[in-house]
């Protein structure tokens, strides 16, 4: 099970840094793609979005991924099916890796939208599972 969020980034990035139908990957909220120039479509843009913690060390981060590809409303559809099958891809992938373990409940939600360009899309919400255990002995003493 995953420790840390910067593990999970380095394997997001790695995977989608060789997916062959996506030329490029931007971290962070979408609302900055606007300020780019040059992105080479089709792109992922992730971004993560907060961690749920229990007692019993066993916490979930949850990421926001969106897949997008340029568009206009004849490709729109056709643009919305690829990027599909690129997140399922994904959804894949990440179920049957050896380190990682996800919520298997995904939504896939399709979108247009401009982001300066016209886009479309798919965007969805991974949960990660990830474990800590490690702070214990750094932690004040009650009493």
């Amino acid at each position: 099970m995953v420790r840390n969020l910067k593990y999970i980034r380095n394997i997001i990035e790695g995977y989608f840094n060789q997916h062959p139908m996506v030329n490029d990957v931007k971290f962070g909220d979408t609302d900055k793609l606007s300020t780019y120039k040059n992105l080479k479509y089709p792109l992922v843009n992730y971004e993560y979005v907060k961690s749920n913690f229990n007692t019993s060390n066993d916490n979930a981060t949850i990421w926001e991924f969106a897949v997008m590809d340029l568009s206009d409303e004849v490709t729109e559809f056709d643009v919305i099916d690829s990027t599909n099958e690129i997140a399922q891809d994904f959804l894949k992938w990440l179920a049957e890796h050896d380190d990682l373990e996800i919520n298997g409940n995904v939504s896939v939600v399709p979108f247009s939208d401009n982001f300066g360009d016209m886009c479309s899309g798919n965007v969805f919400t991974v949960t990660f599972s990830s474990f800590r255990n490690n702070c214990m002995n750094i932690l004040p003493k009650n009493g």
